[in-house]
């Protein structure tokens, strides 16, 4: 298995993708504690800038001992954060693992679904070795589902709901891609 703590940063045309502690802490508790992507990851919302604190360090503890991989995006030409990338739950032989995604609000999350998602996924295939990509999407989100959809995403729904808050209510679709599905396509080469 890969050392995790090797993997940065990686560089796309636009963004850099960096450890979170290389963001501005309010930055990244601006995303944490909004309650859109909170919602759209089924997670709790951060309430204080102690709590993203925690977050930040517990995610860096995840990339040392090699449990996940977790990336602020930093805009290039602005140097601003602009959202947190995901490879997590990696299963035990190493051939999947779940992807999230998460756009800073005020920010058009299309260009980074665009940029982002085959960046990361032709990296998960190409340099980790990765077979197989899961994203857990509620179907409300629409627009990144249609996006998933026109790039090689295929749906099912998710098998093991988990228990939800009031403000995480809905069903999910598990969205998968498998590599075999866009090993000829140059925009997810790594």
């Amino acid at each position: 298995m890969a050392l995790f703590e090797k993997y940065h940063p990686l560089l796309s045309a636009h963004y850099t993708l960096d450890w979170l502690t290389a963001a501005k802490l309010k930055a990244v508790f601006a995303l944490r504690q909004d309650p859109t992507q909170a919602a759209l990851s089924r997670r709790k919302r951060d309430d204080t800038i102690t709590a993203t604190a925690q977050y930040v360090n517990h995610a860096m503890h995840l990339v040392m001992s090699n449990q996940a991989l977790i990336y602020g995006i930093i805009a290039r030409h602005s140097q601003q954060f602009v959202g947190s990338v995901e490879l997590r739950q990696f299963d035990s032989a190493f051939t999947q693992a779940q992807l999230r995604l998460e756009v800073a609000p005020q920010q058009d999350p299309i260009p980074l679904y665009a940029e982002i998602i085959p960046r990361i996924v032709g990296f998960a295939f190409f340099e980790l070795g990765l077979e197989t990509i899961t994203m857990p999407v509620p179907t409300t989100a629409t627009v990144l589902l249609s996006w998933l959809r026109t790039n090689h995403f295929q749906a099912a729904p998710e098998l093991n709901p988990r228990t939800q808050s009031a403000e995480q209510q809905g069903p999910l679709l598990q969205m998968t891609l498998a590599k075999a599905a866009v090993s000829d396509d140059p925009h997810y080469r790594f």
